[in-house]
């Protein structure tokens, strides 16, 4: 790879060097400056000159201490070679205690020290598989030193601008740094010893071969560590014949290897994504660019798969072990996570888990046979964050999680969000709307519109209606004039407002600067613990905790050396993301979705339960998210291929599910044996709200 830049030596001043310019000046006061000094005057002095000599003599000795540490490693790291990967006794990853201490937890799954591990020299890596490197993770690579002081500062202003950590500034080098050499704990310690080792690196060895140790060390996924295993893993050849498109694809993996490893449609986009930064730096001319968007990818994904993952464990616990695996790999790094060693805490509670694949999946749950629709379902403590079940498929050996990695669409378990920006922006929830079937122009843009049409569920209309209760019934006519401030009684911004309380409350979904409208509905596509956070927020009275999967990490519990590496606040502080009053107000309102709504099927005998249900357009998903004070479970249902309809299992009323059951009835279920034996906890400040005030109670018989 050619470099960008050639470090010279520089001249100097002649001047300086020159001996008949080194003439010693003494300085000399104006005229008139000498007059008789008082005894103040001169204590003044003595004081001021004593101060001067120490805080000189403080910063010599804190520079000679910050240069001796310095020197101290460089000269470490002259002598530091890659720590060899050796197997120690395996990671351990835990369960929940399934009674009192730690003793009752159980192993859930073992990370063990993997085989495919290979290394290779710079000279055996093609160009562009180096260019693709330094164009998705670092695009100043080969002009610092090791350390990107412009990058830093870019970053610091994406963050402050953003008001949350977007963007991080860690170059290649500091990132090999913190494989090989260091842990990644978060502390300054640790950043500096990294920055500094990070530029000592640079001095001793060529960018070339910094490069090439990151890629024969990183993780791609699929037990794959170092490119050349992973350009057998997934490509079925070598490193050197990787072409543009490929070393861009494995290149994509690294942002994150275990899901892009199984999803081979979200690791096209990824490359995609790679090869358009290549192009923008100049690395691949624009045919180049095109052709290596039309290539294909294998067909099967990947291509050739070692039979050992690296990770064993029971079937039930597989996707949530593996979630835990990629973030202690995003942590600590693989090298730390295969050495072995490591105690891993998780918060699954394993009587939850297993309730959560019976009732779906078990020879008396709901959806037993491989006939019916998939689901996923997720529980989540509100208070804490804390994933206690995760439940994604049928079956044990599939490679795609339905819990983090489905997109779907959720229907009318959005209109919640819409309802909390109603009450941010003061409107009351017994405003009433008329529910008829609507016809809107939408601006699209340069002055041109769009006729978007709006009905009702079986074409039901109800007349005047209270927003609450519109709520309740699932109207979609009624929220849609929210939206769009129909009659100037609805959202200023109205489909802004919706999406920046969704992003608040957790969900991930790009909705872009300038949402369409329908996002009321649901249009846009999220994951079942995107829906999960983002309800937890709202029962944990607007507190938005992000959900975690580990409460502590130990290395070499009970031997010599022990080490805390991590342990999850008891009480975590979270963020507030919503006023504690609108949230309580919300919750009220979302109580009545099951106690005078369509949820009916939710309620659970003396708890307060709300939420709300969510079909998509054409039935392809059908959802229930709902909470009690203590915990929070989505529920979703459809097929995990996409684009059929469960509208065929609709008996003709439209709320019962013929043979398989509907999501309230299946969150009912798993909801009264995860709370068996717990305490019965009301929501605090939160009023139960009166039945609807119609001539007619909403009826719980109408799908959403």
């Amino acid at each position: 790879m050619a470099r960008t830049y050639q470090r010279r030596s520089g001249r100097g001043d002649r001047r300086a060097r020159d001996p008949k310019r080194q003439r010693d000046r003494r300085v000399r006061l104006p005229y008139g400056a000498k007059r008789p000094r008082s005894r103040f005057e001169s204590a003044r002095e003595t004081a001021l000159r004593a101060l001067g000599i120490l805080l000189l003599t403080g910063f010599v000795a804190g520079v000679a201490f910050a240069a001796g540490a310095y020197l101290g490693l460089v000269k470490s790291v002259r002598q530091l070679e890659p720590p060899p990967v050796a197997e120690a006794h395996p990671t351990y990853i835990y369960s929940a205690p399934l009674g009192e201490g730690d003793g009752t937890r159980r192993v859930i799954g073992t990370i063990f020290q993997g085989k495919n591990r290979q290394t290779i020299p710079a000279s055996e890596m093609p160009p562009h598989l180096l260019n693709a490197l330094v164009a998705k993770e670092d695009e100043r690579f080969m002009q610092h030193p090791g350390v990107d002081l412009w990058g830093i500062m870019r970053a610091l202003w994406v963050d402050i601008r953003a008001g949350r950590y977007v963007e991080g500034a860690s170059t290649i080098t500091q990132q090999y740094v913190r494989n090989v050499y260091l842990s990644q704990e978060q502390s300054i310690t640790r950043k500096i010893k990294e920055a500094l080792i990070a530029i000592q690196i640079e001095t001793v060895k060529d960018k070339e071969e910094i490069l090439a140790d990151y890629l024969n060390t990183v993780y791609f996924g699929n037990n794959a560590y170092g490119v050349e295993a992973a350009a057998e893993t997934y490509f079925n050849k070598s490193a050197d014949d990787l072409t543009i498109a490929e070393s861009a694809t494995l290149i994509g993996l690294l942002w994150s290897p275990s899901s892009l490893g199984e999803d081979k449609a979200a690791a096209r986009e990824q490359r995609d994504l790679v090869l358009k930064k290549m192009f923008d730096a100049g690395y691949i001319t624009q045919q180049d660019y095109e052709q290596a968007l039309e290539e294909p990818m294998p067909e099967e994904w990947p291509e050739a798969p070692m039979l050992e993952t690296g990770l064993t464990g029971p079937p039930l616990t597989r996707e949530f072990a593996e979630l835990v695996q990629d973030e202690l790999i995003r942590r600590y790094g693989a090298n730390t996570v295969l050495r072995g060693g490591l105690s891993v805490y998780t918060t699954l509670d394993l009587e939850q888990q297993l309730a959560g694949y019976e009732v779906l999946y078990g020879p008396n749950g709901y959806l037993p046979s491989p006939e019916n629709p998939d689901a996923a379902l997720v529980s989540i403590d509100p208070e804490t964050g804390h994933i206690t079940a995760m439940v994604g498929n049928r079956d044990p050996e599939s490679q795609f999680n339905l819990v983090t990695q489905a997109r779907r669409q959720p229907g009318s378990s959005f209109k919640p969000f819409a309802l909390i920006a109603a009450l941010e922006q003061g409107i009351d929830p017994d405003t009433h709307f008329i529910s008829e079937k609507k016809v809107y122009e939408v601006p699209k843009g340069n002055g041109q519109t769009e006729r978007w049409k709006v009905e009702n569920y079986e074409k039901v209309e109800r007349g005047s209606i209270s927003l609450k209760e519109a709520l309740w019934e699932s109207d979609n006519t009624v929220f849609t004039d929210l939206v769009m401030n129909a009659g100037g009684k609805g959202l200023r911004n109205g489909p802004e407002a919706v999406a920046d309380v969704a992003r608040r409350l957790g969900v991930s979904a790009d909705f872009g600067e300038h949402p369409d409208p329908s996002i009321v509905l649901g249009a846009y596509e999220v994951s079942p613990l995107d829906m999960a956070t983002a309800y937890a927020t709202i029962a944990n009275e607007g507190r938005r905790v992000e959900p975690t999967l580990i409460e502590k990490v130990v290395r070499n519990e009970g031997q010599p050396g022990e080490e805390i590496l991590f342990r999850a606040p008891e009480h975590p502080r979270g963020r507030q993301v919503i006023d504690p009053e609108i949230a309580r107000e919300a919750i009220g309102i979302m109580m009545g979705d099951v106690m005078w709504g369509i949820a009916g099927d939710a309620a659970l005998p003396g708890r307060q339960v709300a939420g709300k249900t969510g079909t998509s357009e054409n039935f392809f998903d059908s959802w229930f998210i709902g909470f009690t004070p203590q915990l929070t479970t989505a529920v979703w249902m459809g097929y995990a291929e996409g684009g059929k309809t469960l509208e065929e299992l609709l008996s003709r009323d439209g709320a019962l599910y013929g043979t398989v059951g509907s999501p309230e009835e299946i969150w009912h279920d798993y909801m009264l044996q995860a709370l068996d034996d717990e305490p019965v906890e009301r929501f605090e400040g939160v009023e139960e709200p009166p039945p609807p005030e119609r001539e007619e109670a909403p009826s719980a018989t109408q799908t959403p």
